[in-house]
This record gives C-alpha cells, sequence and structure tokens, in this order.
C-alpha cells in the first residue's frame, strides 16, 4: 500500500484498502437537492393523471353512443403515449449517483467512469450537455472501465485551461475526464496519488 498523504479537507473521496490494493471513490456529480422536487412532480404527475385518464377512457367506453364521450377518450390516449416520458423523467431526477471510481491494484490502475442524475442547479453541468446530451445514452450507458499500467499511466495529465482545470486522457479519439465535479485541490490530491503509484514502480 501507498505511503498515502491526507485528502484536503472536506473531501468527498471514499477510500478502501484490502489486500489487493486500494480503491478511491467519489460522486460523479455534487449532490442537487433541488432534483428531488422536480423527480417528485414528475412521479406524482404521473400517477395522478394515470388513473385520471384511466377513468376518463373507461367512462367514454362504456358511452360509446355518445359523440362528445368518444372525443373526450383523445385526451387520455395521448397522455398514455406520453406518460413512459413523464415516468423517464421522474427516473432522470432520482436516480442515484454511480460513483467514478480508480484502483490501484499490483501492476495495474483501473479508471471506472461514473454517472448522476439530471442536474437542475449544476449550471457547468446544464452548459456542457445543452448541445450533446444524448438521452438514450444517458439512461442505458453502462460503466466504462479504463486499464493502465505503470507505462502508460502517464496518458493522464492535470492541465488548465483558461479558468478551469482538468484531470484528463484520451482514448482514442475520446478524451476522458477524471473527476469532472471535484474541487481543485481534491483534484490535485487525486493525480499526486497516480503519480507516487507510477513511482512506486519505479523502487
Amino acid at each position: 500500500m501507498m505511503n498515502r498523504p491526507e485528502p484536503p479537507s472536506g473531501h468527498q473521496f471514499r477510500i478502501e484498502e484490502n489486500d489487493s490494493g486500494t480503491t478511491l471513490a467519489w460522486k460523479h456529480r455534487p449532490n442537487d437537492p433541488i432534483r428531488f422536487l422536480f423527480g417528485g412532480y414528475y412521479f406524482v404527475f404521473g400517477i395522478i393523471f394515470i388513473f385520471m385518464s384511466y377513468s376518463d377512457f373507461t367512462r367514454a367506453f362504456n358511452n360509446q353512443e355518445n359523440t362528445f364521450d368518444i372525443f373526450r377518450m383523445l385526451g387520455p390516449f395521448i397522455f398514455l403515449i406520453f406518460f413512459p416520458l413523464i415516468m423517464l423523467l421522474a427516473y432522470l431526477f432520482l436516480k442515484r449517483n454511480r460513483l467514478e471510481k480508480i484502483a490501484f491494484k499490483g501492476q495495474e490502475l483501473i479508471f471506472q467512469d461514473g454517472k448522476g442524475p439530471i442536474s437542475v442547479i449544476n449550471f457547468h453541468w446544464l452548459g456542457k450537455k445543452r448541445h450533446n446530451f444524448n438521452p438514450i445514452s444517458f439512461v442505458f450507458s453502462k460503466a466504462k472501465s479504463y486499464s493502465f499500467n505503470r507505462s502508460d499511466v502517464d496518458r493522464i495529465i492535470l492541465e488548465g485551461f483558461g479558468q478551469q482545470q482538468r484531470l484528463r486522457f484520451d482514448d482514442g479519439a475520446v478524451r476522458v475526464e477524471i473527476g469532472e465535479y471535484l474541487r481543485e485541490p481534491e483534484r490535485e490530491w487525486l493525480f499526486e496519488q497516480i503519480q507516487q503509484w507510477r513511482s512506486a514502480g519505479d523502487n
């Protein structure tokens, strides 16, 4: 195990050490309590209106000779088409964070990406995802893992751009960020752990 300096004050890392190595985990996206309000709203809205639509549809179906009731069936029918979308929105707001992880295991470093719920008050996330948000990928994508040995871990770099900082590596034509929503001291500490693990192989 590495002789690790203490993480920054108020850090969000979960550190697990065992015989197979050390794993650092953290939330992919910061907590956003407002999302529970939106998620609850969509969920309750969907449940209430599914019962109202069912009631209207039943009354209209049992009274088919009444032209008004036949047209009245269109409202519930249209709602039922959009009901899955409403429930999907509720799920995207209420889903749990999938933790990001870095595992130091012997001669291998493994990074597993994370995924969080839709964020309402995180303007950084909204700005980045506004033009390239893919709902299908957001819902169904599985965790991706990337492996490094000590000789190629230098692909992971800490760099500044503009007023920001990022810890990243390139996977082919795809640029992957590590700890995108960590604070700068946390990101710097994480990079230090990666460099320390690499240097340990030279001893």
